[in-house]
């Protein structure tokens, strides 16, 4: 299930001019405004993408606005230290996560697009998102498993609420990170927030997990295909909420399901994972943890092959990537020296720990990992030394597998570091290696996009691009590779995860809802059938019927909302479309309500002798009632009698169809007392509705066993059914069912006998089904079909030669003489049309004393009528 926000909070930025916080507020307020003019045009369209296929997305925490800075944020802590403005967003505070698009050109440089602030406006769902500014272990960005989707971690509260008052959710020292997650406590709990965008800039921020990385960081979320997620983090050091989870997309979840559960300290307690991801089939997570005793790890290792959905291995934490450093998991691993050195420019010799972050799979047998420089654990000595020696190998290593499918030992041919300006991780500030990973490949050329890991919070940000050899097995060979600087973070903000945009698959449609985050049903072969939560990227089948559907009301976030009209303009609750051959966007409309009567529109012409009216109640309502007459304040036509709050609608019938005013009077009961709300409508008017049948001519005698019976359509008619039968209103001759607007039908196999017919036209007026009553003569084939005159029917035929002569048929243009040794057959004898020839001569009787049967046909009225004759055929 997914839940997406529209475009209210896209932005885009010319990248020569610098943004104020007040000019970035006129501009969300502008987009707003264009994005609600987008949703009310009236038809379907394919709309353009926000995002472009093969450019880049940066995650960016804090300020958020390219070429800006933000110097006037309420309760900001901002100090002037680092990449922090005086009353900017302080280190560990609550701020805007924002995507900034970039357009690569190769790996040498790249230019801004646009951004897209990830802060729902409008959605139904109202769930916000917040990151916290500083924070060196989130907001990874990676694509969904087809490619549809971005996927990344946040928190769901507000910023201005956290940062006004962190001590209401856990936080006494005002950092977002140390925010409590947990359910029933004194605190109000702050959901971690899995959330994908589309495309279009469509934002699903509706999965909110509680009970999850509990006084600490969400990291990563990988799906493969937007209706289930793994979402990785770490949670307090002393609790079951840190590790790997398996959640369903697009609604709240109290206790999701743990993948790597308590696996350290004697299974007590969970260990912190980073980047979960799906390579191949298999869940991937990388690890930097000193969390618990006895289990420390420094790796990327497995989580299930199919991915695990449930607890895996027992406890016992990921399985450690065959050759990954040490045996013993803490990611030791003793640098090689000379020119083929395998880590980077400060620890040749030296042994290390390995600090994975992100990771990107370019086959089967290769593997680049951002390293971050910095391990957490220190079994090669002390990361928090100022001396020279680097325990860490901060850069984009390398690793390289024995076997072509993976399936033998990794180990780590080099590391790429040129042009990073990397310090050792003893430093106060600086970088010490990378964060962010994306890459593709393309034939053995490998573009790589990363962004840098600091040493402090509030140091200064930065994406990098290198092109590496997929055949490249040593340092020697890619010692002319060097990181070219792409981009740098604004003032007030810091780059985090890297990947490419979303993409929407050809065949592929989005079903959204305005406002977002409403229930939408989707049904028919090949259209995904299911309900989900709106808007949603979904893999039809092109040529398919499919049919969306919604509920006419439904309520989120405690706002009632009420069903107008699908884009197209159809007001049903249920629209028929066609799966396209590339993509398309598909919108139902919603309206808020109050209170009231709100369907059918109050003062509006009904449409049928039938309808349902469908209402809300105060929020105090006990009781409702309802009354509709033919004066104000009657009830002739109808009277509820008190109803449940639980009842919102009522279908009346028997309602009048001559255009008259309907009076409606809506009750509910509020604190014992009865309070009403009246309501006019128009009666529908059947006259000159209908359809009228006008071929044949009513009551004429038909020509033929086979008739196209055509009408002229009706005024308030959209839709028409034919029934034919032996008696009136029958239908044991024919019954066409719902023909839509077609104005005829053919019907075969009529009697020829003269009896009469009867046909019923229903036309579809406002819902129902009216008729109109027709009979005609059936033709009568005997008194006109040719008779066999000559020989005499049922006589002895002598020889093998016999002519055969027949009286000509009132009605008939044309005859036909079939000969055979049983009935109907035509194994002696068969003339073909003959025209108004009365007589034909057959030479090829058997003479042996058998029967032999003749059929004369006639032509008439365009049919082909037959009458039968037996003979004995002689010697």
């Amino acid at each position: 299930m997914v839940t997406f926000v529209g475009l209210s909070t896209v932005s885009l930025s010319n990248p020569e001019h610098k943004e104020t916080n007040t000019m970035v507020e006129g501009r969300l307020r502008t987009f707003a405004l264009a994005a609600a003019f987008l949703m009310s045009l009236p038809a379907f369209a394919q709309e353009g993408t926000f995002f472009t296929p093969g450019n880049l997305v940066v995650a960016v925490e804090g300020c958020g606005v390219y070429a800006g800075t933000c110097t006037n944020v309420p309760n900001g802590t901002g100090n002037g230290s680092g990449n922090s403005s005086v009353g900017g967003y302080g280190d560990n505070q609550a701020s805007p996560l924002t995507l900034f698009q970039y357009a690569p050109n190769g790996t040498a440089s790249a230019t801004y697009v646009n951004s897209l602030v990830l802060q729902p406006n409008s959605s139904a769902a109202d769930v916000n998102l917040s990151s916290e500014y500083g924070s060196s272990s989130e907001a990874t960005v990676q694509l969904s498993g087809a490619g549809q989707y971005l996927t990344i971690m946040g928190y769901g509260i507000n910023v201005g609420a956290f940062n006004l008052n962190p001590d209401a959710y856990g936080s006494p020292g005002g950092q977002l990170a140390q925010s409590g997650s947990l359910t029933g406590q004194s605190y109000t709990p702050i959901p971690r927030v899995l959330t994908l965008i589309d495309a279009n800039g469509n934002v699903n921020s509706a999965t909110t997990v509680y009970n999850i990385f509990n006084l600490n960081n969400p990291r990563s979320a990988y799906t493969l295909n937007g209706s289930t997620a793994y979402l990785s983090g770490q949670g307090t050091g002393s609790d079951a909420t840190g590790g790997v989870f398996y959640v369903p997309v697009g609604v709240p979840d109290t206790a999701p399901t743990a993948i790597t559960g308590l696996d350290t300290s004697s299974k007590t307690i969970a260990q912190d994972t980073r980047t979960v991801q799906i390579y191949s089939n298999t869940l991937y997570v990388s690890v930097d943890s000193k969390e618990g005793s006895g289990s420390n790890r420094d790796y990327i290792g497995t989580l299930g092959s199919p991915p695990a959905t449930g607890l895996y291995n027992n406890n016992g934490g990921p399985t450690m990537l065959t050759g990954f450093g040490n045996t013993g998991g803490t990611g030791k691993e003793t640098i090689t020296t000379g020119t083929n050195s395998n880590g980077n420019n400060l620890n040749a010799g030296l042994p290390i720990n390995l600090s994975s972050s992100n990771y990107f799979f370019a086959s089967a047998s290769v593997l680049y990992v951002a390293d971050t420089g910095a391990p957490k654990n220190d079994s090669n000595g002390d990361n928090n030394s100022t001396g020279t020696a680097n325990i860490g190998n901060g850069g984009l290593e390398k690793w390289v597998n024995s076997q072509s499918n993976g399936s033998g030992t990794w180990s780590l041919a080099y590391t790429l570091w040129r042009g990073l300006n990397l310090v050792n991780n003893g430093n106060t500030s600086g970088t010490s290696g990378l964060y962010g990973l994306a890459g593709n490949v393309s034939g053995n050329t490998v573009e790589l996009y990363v962004t840098n890991y600091t040493l402090s919070d509030l140091d200064f940000t930065y994406l990098y691009g290198i092109t590496d050899n997929l055949t490249f097995t040593t340092a020697s060979q890619a010692s002319g590779e060097s990181f070219s600087l792409l981009a740098t973070a604004p003032s007030d903000s810091n780059f985090k995860g890297v990947s490419f945009t979303p993409t929407i698959p050809a065949g592929s449609v989005e079903v959204t809802t305005s406002p977002s985050g409403l229930t939408v049903t989707t049904s028919g072969t090949g259209c995904a059938p299911g309900t989900y939560i709106a808007p949603v990227t979904l893999s039809w089948t092109p040529g398919s019927s499919c049919t969306l559907s919604v509920a006419g009301t439904q309520i989120a976030s405690g706002t009632q909302y009420v069903f107008t009209q699908w884009a197209d303009g159809n007001t049903n609750t249920s629209d028929t479309v066609t799966a396209p051959a590339t993509t398309a966007v598909y919108t139902a409309n919603f309206n808020t309500t109050t209170g009231g009567l709100y369907s059918p529109a109050p003062g509006s012409t009904l449409t049928g002798s039938s309808a349902t009216f469908r209402w809300f109640g105060p929020p105090q309502t006990t009781a409702f009632w309802m009354d509709i007459g033919s004066t104000a304040g009657g009830n002739n036509y109808y009277q509820s009698g008190t109803l449940p709050t639980t009842t919102l609608l009522a279908t009346v019938n028997g309602l009048p169809t001559n255009g008259s005013t309907i009076y409606v009077t809506l009750w509910w009961l509020v604190n014992g007392v009865w309070v009403n709300n009246p309501y006019t409508f128009t009666a529908f008017n059947t006259s000159g509705a209908q359809g009228v049948l006008t071929t044949p001519t009513p009551g004429s005698t038909l020509t033929s066993s086979t008739v196209t019976f055509g009408w002229m359509a009706g005024a308030g008619a959209s839709a028409y059914w034919l029934d034919v039968g032996s008696s009136p209103g029958s239908n044991n001759y024919y019954q066409s069912g719902n023909l839509g607007n077609v104005l005829t039908t053919t019907v075969s196999g009529l009697p020829t006998n003269g009896s009469t017919v009867y046909a019923t036209l229903y036309s579809l007026v406002g819902g129902q089904w009216l008729s109109s009553a027709y009979t005609y003569t059936a033709l009568n084939s005997g008194s006109v079909l040719a008779q066999m005159s000559s020989p005499a029917p049922g006589s002895t035929l002598h020889g093998n030669v016999q002519t055969f002569s027949w009286s000509a048929g009132s009605g008939a243009t044309a005859y036909w003489l079939d000969v055979g040794s049983t009935q109907g057959g035509n194994d002696i004898y068969q003339s073909g049309n003959l025209g108004n020839a009365l007589t034909t001569t057959v030479y090829s009787l058997p003479a042996n004393n058998s029967p032999i049967y003749v059929t004369l046909w006639s032509y008439v009225g365009g049919q082909w009528f037959y009458n039968e004759y037996n003979y004995t055929s002689a010697p």
